[in-house]
């Protein structure tokens, strides 16, 4: 059994599934001055579906975030627009 465990162990983490998310990279600007931190905003794109399960490597561009949001907003904002920011996107 744990050959199998280990072979399936390998096969999630190659294709990104079960408990190995594969890699994700976060692009923001420097001194990054958004109202909601980092992890706050990628709970928020995961609950609403934006972040790829499948995939083994993944970008989230927090750049495309407008300036002068308050928490409320950027929340608003993700929760519209968070299929913008992150790539690959789920449809393709």
């Amino acid at each position: 059994m744990t050959n199998v465990g280990k072979r399936l162990d390998r096969l999630e983490k190659q294709f990104g599934s079960g408990k190995h998310p594969g890699l994700r990279w976060v692009v923001c600007k420097a001194g990054w001055g958004l109202p909601l931190d980092q992890d706050t905003s990628m709970q928020i794109l995961g609950e609403c579906g934006f972040l790829p399960t499948v995939f083994r490597f993944s970008i989230v561009d927090f750049c495309k975030v407008p300036d002068g949001l308050d928490a409320k907003q950027m929340e608003r904002f993700l929760r519209e627009h968070g299929a913008e920011l992150c790539s690959p996107r789920r449809s393709e």
